[in-house]
């Protein structure tokens, strides 16, 4: 094989920061601890007006959903529909 020439390249000499300065905001959705989530569950379920279901709005990475859940079992959501959703993949659920 030959000896290829060898290619010059100034050396950066500056500090280089720009990807952590600036962001597209519509690619990043900021996750809420699983925590709140497991705990803004628990309240929907808990309240007073909570008697067989709730239309909860439900954002997941796959986009954000109106569903009217039922009920909890183990780590999934149940719908009206019969839908199981699973709770680690919500990344916001709001009560409407």
């Amino acid at each position: 094989m030959k000896d290829l020439p060898k290619v010059f390249a100034k050396p950066i000499e500056k500090d280089m920061r720009n990807n952590e300065e600036i962001f597209y905001s519509r690619l990043f959705h900021e996750r809420k601890d699983s925590k709140d989530i497991l705990k803004e569950i628990d309240r929907i379920f808990g309240s007073k007006d909570f008697v067989y279901k709730s239309k909860v709005e439900l954002t997941t990475k796959d986009g954000v959903f109106e569903e009217t859940i039922v009920g909890k079992s183990g780590t999934s959501l149940l719908t009206m529909d019969g839908k199981t959703i699973p709770i680690p993949s919500i990344l916001d659920i709001k009560k409407l």
